[in-house]
């Protein structure tokens, strides 16, 4: 019989996983080829030699470009940026989020899936569904084709239940359970808990929450190794106590996620920026970026903070176009404020959008912030829109670089639709990234509830 010897680089179905499987020529010879014996070792020395002299003459990204498992991908380089790149991929943006960058993107954070009181993912949210859906799995596995970490956003915005939660010791360990085991069964990298408790709970509740995420960490790194865990956490943490205990979480956690925008909000009563990154100290604004990070970093290493940035804004009804300008009241018949995407701001709100007579653009000096501004007759009043553009965005990024903090983020992908030159903002801040090669290889799993 002669020697059936398969192409260096091949794939194969693989009956265990029900897919196809990439393998180079340090896989598994007895089942991979067929040889007869005086061959084999002539074999293994060629295979052997051709790949330390690919490397030894074209460097180690030849090799990996090669051996690379889907076509037409970058290869893994070295010595590439390792700062995080967080962002969060809310269920509702799916049909939007076709322009990430892969190759800059360290984690994907599904958003979400609610968590009850008595600790049991709501698996009658949309949020699940779409977490268990085919648009997902194909998303996942993209991730990680790229060594990009997915990992799971569990909710919960109600402050009754988020108590009630933290008061039941049955309730948690239930709640610990079933998320580490929703990722076991999906084969996903991680958790991000965004439990937003508006108030101040008190130093028992912030005990009891710390608890909640320490246990959720220890079970997660315990049963799927090389995941991560983080935690969402309101700016104003230090300065405002909520639920959070800074100095602690961080121990408890792989890294915190600070979400630096809201320093306004849509019912507002001035006109400012949603991410001041400076202001307070001048006494302009109750609060900025700079000051919340200083204030985070005397209470937690730089290197377990991620930076989160806005990639929306808020487009308010005022008198003037001005800096901190009165606005009307939310019920005015002049209109309402609205949440903009960054795309929408971009694109649609310009010089000549239907029905405006006087438009005019200005820089914030003191949130380092970008407005537009533009009058509308019919109503008799202006309308006003801080946003973060890219020398905004570029002054933040810098910023966190600076500060040595573990990276950024961003709330969220997809409300940069088809604006390219977000991504290359990041690049050119951060660098492609280093994949994660823990989950380069890593299969998404399909359920029977995949829809």
């Amino acid at each position: 019989m002669p020697m059936i010897l398969k192409p260096a680089f091949c794939k194969r179905w693989d009956k265990t996983y029900k897919k196809w499987s990439f393998f180079d020529l340090f896989g598994n010879f007895k089942e991979n080829f067929i040889f007869f014996k005086k061959d084999l070792y002539l074999n293994l020395f060629i295979s052997s030699l051709t790949c330390y002299l690919l490397i030894l003459f074209g460097g180690l990204g030849v090799y990996q470009k090669l051996i690379s498992p889907i076509g037409g991908l970058k290869p893994i380089e070295q010595n590439k940026g390792t700062h995080e790149i967080f962002g969060f991929a809310p269920y509702w943006t799916f049909d939007k989020i076709d322009n990430i960058d892969f190759n800059l993107l360290t984690t994907l954070a599904y958003f979400g899936v609610p968590i009850d009181a008595d600790g049991n993912l709501d698996k009658n949210d949309y949020g699940y569904s779409v977490f268990q859906s085919k648009k997902a799995t194909k998303l996942f596995t993209k991730a990680h084709n790229y060594g990009t970490r997915v990992v799971l956003t569990i909710t919960q915005m109600d402050g009754w239940s988020i108590l009630n939660l933290m008061d039941n010791e049955d309730a948690k360990s239930n709640a610990v359970d079933q998320v580490v085991s929703e990722v076991q069964g999906r084969g996903i990298d991680g958790i991000n808990v965004d439990f937003e408790y508006s108030g101040d709970p008190g130093q028992e509740y912030r005990d009891k929450f710390t608890k909640f995420v320490s246990d959720l960490t220890s079970e997660m790194h315990r049963r799927v190794p090389s995941s991560k865990v983080t935690v969402s956490v309101y700016a104003g943490s230090v300065k405002d106590p909520k639920i959070y205990d800074i100095k602690a979480l961080s121990k408890a956690t792989d890294g915190i996620f600070m979400m630096a925008y809201d320093f306004s909000v849509l019912g507002a009563d001035n006109a400012i920026p949603t991410a001041p990154l400076y202001g307070y100290k001048e006494g302009k604004y109750w609060y900025d970026v700079s000051t919340a990070v200083e204030d985070f970093l005397k209470q937690m290493p730089s290197q377990k903070l991620i930076l989160g940035v806005p990639l929306y804004s808020y487009n308010y009804v005022v008198g003037a176009p001005e800096v901190k300008a009165e606005t009307l009241p939310y019920y005015s018949w002049k209109g309402t404020p609205m949440v903009q995407t960054y795309a929408t701001v971009q694109d649609k709100v310009k010089p000549n959008m239907p029905g405006i007579t006087t438009f005019k653009t200005g820089w914030d000096n003191s949130g380092k912030v970008a407005w537009k501004a533009y009058f509308v007759p019919g109503v008799n009043a202006w309308r006003m829109v801080f946003y973060d553009d890219s020398k905004s965005l570029g002054m933040k990024f810098d910023f966190a670089k600076n500060k040595n903090l573990l990276g950024v983020g961003m709330w969220a992908l997809g409300f940069e639709e088809g604006k390219k030159e977000f991504w290359k903002l990041l690049e050119e801040k951060f660098g492609i990234k280093l994949a994660d090669n823990s989950v380069l290889k890593k299969i998404i799993y399909e359920t029977d509830e995949n829809i």
